[in-house]
Protein backbone atom coordinates (compact mmCIF):
# COMPACT_ATOMS: atom_id res chain seq x y z
CA UNK A 1 0.00 0.00 0.00
CA UNK A 2 1.44 3.33 -1.06
CA UNK A 3 0.81 6.36 1.11
CA UNK A 4 0.45 9.77 -0.45
CA UNK A 5 2.10 12.88 0.96
CA UNK A 6 -1.27 14.44 1.70
CA UNK A 7 -2.44 11.34 3.62
CA UNK A 8 0.82 11.34 5.60
CA UNK A 9 0.37 15.05 6.43
CA UNK A 10 -3.18 14.34 7.56
CA UNK A 11 -2.00 11.54 9.85
CA UNK A 12 0.78 13.69 11.34
CA UNK A 13 -1.62 16.56 12.02
CA UNK A 14 -4.01 14.17 13.74
CA UNK A 15 -1.25 12.74 15.94
CA UNK A 16 -0.03 16.19 16.94
CA UNK A 17 -3.56 17.25 17.90
CA UNK A 18 -4.21 14.10 19.89
CA UNK A 19 -0.89 13.74 21.65
CA UNK A 20 -0.94 16.37 24.33
CA UNK A 21 1.19 15.26 27.20
CA UNK A 22 -0.24 14.86 30.65
CA UNK A 23 1.69 17.96 31.71
CA UNK A 24 0.21 20.02 28.89
CA UNK A 25 -3.28 18.93 29.90
CA UNK A 26 -2.55 19.81 33.54
CA UNK A 27 -1.10 23.19 32.53
CA UNK A 28 -4.14 23.97 30.35
CA UNK A 29 -6.44 23.17 33.27
CA UNK A 30 -4.40 25.48 35.49
CA UNK A 31 -4.76 28.26 32.91
CA UNK A 32 -8.52 27.69 32.84
CA UNK A 33 -8.67 27.77 36.65
CA UNK A 34 -7.01 31.19 36.58
CA UNK A 35 -9.29 32.26 33.69
CA UNK A 36 -6.47 33.08 31.26
CA UNK A 37 -5.13 31.59 28.05
CA UNK A 38 -1.50 32.43 28.75
CA UNK A 39 0.57 32.97 31.90
CA UNK A 40 1.66 36.28 30.37
CA UNK A 41 -1.81 37.61 31.16
CA UNK A 42 -1.11 37.31 34.88
CA UNK A 43 0.69 40.07 36.73
CA UNK A 44 2.41 40.32 40.10
CA UNK A 45 1.01 38.14 42.85
CA UNK A 46 -1.39 36.35 40.48
CA UNK A 47 1.53 35.21 38.31
CA UNK A 48 3.39 33.90 41.36
CA UNK A 49 0.22 32.20 42.62
CA UNK A 50 -0.23 30.51 39.23
CA UNK A 51 3.31 29.13 39.10
CA UNK A 52 3.12 28.04 42.75
CA UNK A 53 -0.11 26.20 41.91
CA UNK A 54 1.48 24.47 38.92
CA UNK A 55 4.62 23.59 40.89
CA UNK A 56 2.64 22.20 43.81
CA UNK A 57 0.17 20.31 41.63
CA UNK A 58 2.57 18.60 39.24
CA UNK A 59 5.07 15.90 40.13
CA UNK A 60 7.02 14.53 37.21
CA UNK A 61 8.11 10.91 37.24
CA UNK A 62 11.77 11.86 37.34
CA UNK A 63 11.50 15.07 39.37
CA UNK A 64 13.76 15.63 42.37
CA UNK A 65 13.56 18.25 45.10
Amino acid sequence: MKMTKSKLREIIKYIIREEKTAYQKFFDKALAKFKVTSPKQLKGDKEKEFYDYVDKGWKADNETD
